[in-house]
């Protein structure tokens, strides 16, 4: 552990007078004279490309070295030292007892400084007790975990990170690799139609004179990857509109919600209702995201009428077919972005956090429901849904899957795992990330590797996954002296005839049946009343080459197994 380089005087005047000769030197200097240069008249992506289409500026990610290790170095005052924080950085990290959204939660005021290992930069203009900056947690699942994830937002004392005012420093302890972020927005900056985020692997060190034991010291807290935050900044950077609209998918299927997702002048409006669905980065004026929702909610307009006016099918079409070929089971919902330049009708998919990609699914002990194969798991969002019921849709997929593998194949993985393995490597099979990483340190190399074939996996699972029925969501009523069990129709890219196999059950794992009805090609069962209890019950979907497919639905019991395309139901009267 380094001792922090306390700044002396005479560096800080030192530092003072080379400031102001290059002050001096630049007043003094003539006008630069205007470039004609190639490169002062190109013009931006979106101004040179058409309405209809996504470019963005990859000259962002020209000088941004991923693969370089950075450290950043974060000072937690005490109360003594600033008033406001009254709480440690322990009680941050118990704060996802209390806090489970997002937006809120405590925050701690901070010194950030950037350096090298031997530690923060020498040079540092400011005081290293001057609040430049706050911490607080990130992520929703990961403040479950025992290491933490940080959002550091830097102030304008502290100038940019990179180009960047917000850190979002991500543990990943989900991802045995600690790599798949990287790998995926590096994939990312390599393909058109869509837009990546500038990633980089940070050492996380923290001075926290919060605890008496660490007051005086930095002390690693290991691996990190920081991921851009999407904001006006990135977008301006990329050469996208910063003013037109930006939201993050939180629990969105691209159904209307209009008990959430209401104008701004509405009455009735609640941002918190709202952002419960969607994430409010961009303009605060709904009105354009909501007449989308409702021309592509509306059945009786043509599909591709709607597509064509708000959908862009290259930008849907990458962002869909790798996220396929990333196996992201994470992207039903949630973990993506949806942009909408100033004066557009369209809107375009933009990525974001693939923990649960690139293999993840392989690493868990439980099973995974076959739903989540290939393209069966987009089937309950609307969007997908009425694309995909087209059979040239279909094929205009696997078409762009099979442009798509030219670029993300196990060569290409080989080449930029190769890259960043002797940067993690080290760190994270070293205290304190091999603590809590779920292999051994004998292991990770050979854990590592699985990455390099792990997206044609993924695309042999999208062609089997072509053959099976659509997922159906199950609906149980009780309806006068009648139990009545209902299901979605089922779909079937081939048009083969389907059949439904109803199943219900005293126990989870179906042993034995209370009764059940095959080979029914109507979408409803009804039952005599049953009695007080706890019941499971299922539908088997099964096309006529045999192929099947199981229901959304599930039910995680009290050992939290779970049990896939299962809903329980209680009859009143039970037991509690």
């Amino acid at each position: 552990m380094k001792r922090l380089p306390y700044p002396k005087t005479t560096v800080s005047i030192i530092c003072l007078f080379f400031v102001l000769l290059g002050l001096q030197a630049i007043l003094k200097s003539p006008s630069t004279p205007t470039s004609t240069s190639a490169s002062s008249t190109v013009t931006s992506p979106e101004t040179k490309s058409s309405e209809t289409s996504f470019a963005e500026d990859k000259r962002v990610y020209a000088s941004h070295d991923g693969n370089r290790l950075e450290h950043v170095y974060v000072t937690v005052f005490d109360q003594k030292s600033v008033p406001e924080n009254d709480i440690t950085l322990y009680d941050i990290n118990e704060s996802y007892k209390q806090y489970s959204n997002l937006e809120s939660g405590p925050k701690l005021f901070v010194h950030f400084e950037s350096g090298d290992a031997e530690g923060p930069d020498s040079l540092n203009l400011f005081d290293d007790a001057t609040v430049n900056a706050t911490i607080e947690l990130r992520g929703r699942s990961s403040r479950l975990e025992p290491q933490k994830s940080y959002k550091i937002r830097l102030q304008d004392s502290a100038g940019l990170w990179y180009g960047q005012s917000v850190l979002n420093l991500n543990k990943h302890a989900d991802d045995r690799t600690r790599v798949r972020n990287r790998l995926a927005f590096a994939y990312y900056e390599q393909l058109d139609d869509i837009s990546s985020l500038r990633t980089n692997f940070v050492q996380l060190h923290v001075r926290d004179m919060t605890d008496p034991s660490q007051a005086d010291e930095f002390v690693s807290y290991g691996l990190y990857t920081h991921v851009e935050q999407l904001n006006e900044e990135a977008l301006s950077a990329r050469g996208l509109n910063p003013d037109g609209h930006l939201y993050k998918a939180e629990n969105f299927e691209f159904h209307r919600y209009p008990d959430a997702l209401k104008a701004k002048d509405d009455p009735t409006y609640d941002k918190k209702a709202f952002e419960s669905v969607l994430k409010i980065n961009g303009s605060d004026n709904h009105e354009e995201l909501l007449t989308m929702l409702d021309d592509l909610n509306d059945l009786s307009k043509p599909f591709d009428e709607v597509f064509d006016t708000y959908f862009d099918e290259d930008n849907y079409l990458t962002w869909l077919g790798t996220n396929i070929l990333f196996g992201n089971y994470d992207t039903m919902s949630t973990n993506y972005y949806l942009y909408s330049p100033l004066n557009s009708e369209k809107w375009y998919f933009m990525p974001w956090d693939f923990d649960k990609a690139l293999g993840r699914d392989t690493e868990r002990t439980d099973v995974m429901p076959s739903w989540q194969q290939g393209v069966q798991r987009y089937w309950g969002t609307v969007l997908h849904r009425r694309y995909l019921k087209d059979p040239d849709h279909v094929e205009a997929l696997k078409t762009k899957m099979e442009e798509l593998t030219r670029v993300i194949n196990a060569d290409n993985t080989k080449r930029l795992i190769d890259g960043f393995y002797p940067v993690v490597a080290p760190l994270v099979t070293s205290e304190p990330d091999i603590r809590f990483l779920s292999v051994e340190a004998k292991d990770y190399a050979t854990s590592y590797r699985t990455l390099e074939n792990i997206t044609s996996k993924y695309h042999k699972d999208f062609i089997r996954s072509l053959e099976n029925p659509m997922p159906i969501f199950l609906n149980h009523a009780r309806e006068g002296k009648q139990d009545v069990f209902r299901w979605d129709a089922s779909y079937d890219i081939q048009n083969d005839e389907l059949r439904y196999h109803f199943e219900l059950s005293k126990s989870p794992d179906f042993s034995t049946l209370v009764t059940e009805k095959q080979n029914m090609t109507t979408f409803s069962q009804s039952i005599p009343s049953l009695d007080p209890g706890r019941y499971y019950w299922r539908v088997t979907v099964t096309d006529a080459e045999g192929n099947t497919q199981i229901p959304f639905d599930y039910y995680r019991d009290n050992d939290r197994t779970m049990h896939w395309g299962v809903q329980q139901i209680v009859i009143p009267g039970a037991k509690p």
